[in-house]
């Protein structure tokens, strides 16, 4: 078991403990009420004890001794209410036992037969049954038997010792009983109406209330392990159809076999909930965007095999986001996730989409407003991950590629158009590799001249990919970085001022990725090395402005890393 799965069954079996143990834990949270209680409790009896000294009394009574107990009690319940909101329970404990002593002194000092007075103390037995822990309560009851006792053989009742002891006590006892019954019995009750608050009562998923609660849990946990967790939001597709053609019960029947589904397929460490209609969350702690892929691929593949036969197929659209990549806190992951969600839906539903900065920065800047064009680059970055998990098992290189290419277009001083269509142009550089087979693209030595005739085609492939209206640019750029200065790349041999430059942006980032990322063929040869190999070629195979640019560009990135690392040194 994991040590995530320990955490949470931990967490769960504390609960259950909580739930059985009453109002010990309200009470912990509410320890200036239950003080303010204890105050009335201490000035009712001492008004009680200071009226025996006020009305008429027997002559044998110790007034001096009453009233010593009065000023005491008044005392007590004055520091209690003052003092209420820094108290803690076992305080209160303590000060409970000190009521009991208290009682005890009035009887002793009334000079009456201590034997009816047993039922002041049932305060104390209430009190203690109804705020107090099992263990404490058994100790202060334990106490007042033993004064009381002492009491009763110090001024024995005509009855006689044994017989008033036990009824007095056998009668508290019961009375503590029904208080502790009744508290385990409410608190019960309270714990399952807090789990219905928080589940799905046609699902038995969490809520969305209840999805919230897990969600700021599981992403405080990320915090502090510094790791990654990954948020997944479902919607089924054309759901609307199963309530119209078959009525909302078979669609609430579907619901649930959704429910069995995602609860099965799911991994143990996992959250699923149903947060809306037919709208479901899940929360993958401890998950790179990689892994939540392949999870949440499986759970899409589960629900099309499970209604594959019905009279209306119901498929699942997955958005995903990740801690910290993508959001930091659980408002900015959802929303990232909603966006992911809506790019699936457009691009043609049954599919899952990673949450891509650029779709939020295109939108921002009106370059996606055209609901076609934006369906259509969707699509497109869907392919380039794919694309990217086939080649290298990752589909972080067309994203590092992007930044890498954002970061020269920056630091050579294109507009912020131009430097997002550039960044677009880098996520997008390989998707011509999809037409490439895997026993190229993954082959571990070197490539045969046939091979290399057919890897040499991905970028005029790609540019046919991308043959649309909205990335006109971007498709030219694809199509030409593989091209050189010098004239000796391919496919068509560009060089010098024909080379755009956003083409020769994108050629350097893709080689550095590459340099400093190991593949089937070749390990990596460190950053430092990749450094050196720009340098050496740039003129002829790399543009000298650029490589220069970007050498620029990461060396004050190391800089600053540098810095951020001493400060956390003299730290």
């Amino acid at each position: 078991m994991s040590d995530i799965s320990k955490m949470r069954e931990v967490s769960g079996e504390e609960g259950r403990e909580h739930a059985l143990d009453g109002y010990v834990a309200a009470a912990s949270f509410q320890t200036s009420l239950v003080a303010k209680v204890l105050a009335g409790l201490f000035t009712a009896g001492a008004t009680l004890a200071a009226l025996t000294v006020i009305l008429p009394h027997p002559s044998g009574q110790n007034d001096l001794g009453l009233l010593a107990i009065v000023a005491n009690a008044y005392l007590v319940a004055a520091a209690l209410y003052l003092r209420a909101h820094k108290l803690a329970l076992w305080t209160l404990a303590l000060t409970l036992a000190w009521g009991s002593t208290l009682i005890t002194g009035v009887a002793y000092f009334s000079g009456a037969s201590p034997s009816p007075l047993v039922f002041f103390y049932l305060w104390i037995f209430l009190y203690a049954a109804y705020f107090l822990s099992r263990r404490d309560a058994v100790m202060q009851i334990a106490y007042v038997g033993l004064v009381y006792g002492v009491l009763l053989v110090s001024r024995p009742p005509p009855s006689g010792v044994p017989a008033w002891w036990l009824v007095g006590m056998g009668t508290l006892l019961v009375g503590a009983i029904v208080i502790m019954a009744m508290r385990v019995r409410v608190e019960l009750l309270i714990s399952r109406l807090y789990d219905a608050a928080r589940t799905d009562p046609l699902t038995t998923l969490s809520n969305r209330r209840g999805f919230r609660e897990l969600l700021d849990l599981d992403l405080e946990r990320a915090r502090r392990g510094q790791s990654e967790m990954t948020v997944l939001v479902g919607d089924l597709d054309r759901f609307k159809e199963v309530n119209d053609r078959s009525g909302h019960q078979v669609g609430d029947a579907a619901l649930q076999r959704v429910a069995r589904v995602l609860s099965g397929g799911k991994r143990q460490i996992d959250s699923a909930a149903r947060v809306g209609g037919e709208e479901f969350a899940l929360i993958l702690p401890d998950t790179s965007q990689d892994g939540a892929f392949v999870v949440a691929e499986r759970l899409r593949c589960a629900l099309h095999e499970e209604f594959a036969e019905d009279s209306v197929p119901i498929t699942i659209s997955f958005g995903l986001a990740t801690y910290p990549m993508h959001g930091e806190t659980a408002a900015s992951l959802l929303r990232a996730a909603d966006e992911a969600l809506y790019a699936a839906k457009d691009s043609g539903r049954n599919r899952t989409v990673r949450h891509s900065p650029l779709l939020r920065e295109l939108a921002r800047s009106g370059e996606a407003a055209d609901i076609e064009g934006e369906r259509f680059l969707a699509v497109m970055l869907a392919l380039a991950e794919a694309v990217d998990l086939r080649f290298s098992g990752s589909a972080r290189h067309s994203e590092t590629v992007g930044r890498y290419a954002e970061m020269m277009a920056r630091e050579l001083g294109l507009s912020e158009r131009r430097i997002s269509r550039v960044r677009l142009a880098g996520m997008l550089h390989d998707i011509g590799k999809v037409g490439v087979p895997d026993d190229i693209l993954r082959k571990p030595g070197p490539l045969t001249e046939e091979e290399l005739v057919v890897i040499r085609r991905h970028p005029e492939l790609g540019a046919q990919i991308l043959e649309h209206p909205s990335l006109a640019d971007v498709r030219a750029w694809v199509g030409a970085h593989h091209e050189r200065p010098d004239g000796l790349g391919y496919p068509l041999g560009t060089s010098g001022d024909e080379l755009p430059l956003e083409a020769r942006i994108v050629a350097v980032a893709d080689a550095y990725e590459a340099m400093t990322s190991d593949r089937s063929y070749r390990d990596s040869i460190g950053h430092s090395g990749a450094r050196a190999e720009l340098h050496r070629c740039a003129g002829s195979q790399f543009d000298r402005r650029v490589v220069e640019a970007f050498l620029a560009t990461l060396q004050r990135e190391s800089q600053r890393a540098e810095a951020e690392l001493a400060q956390l040194v003299r730290r």
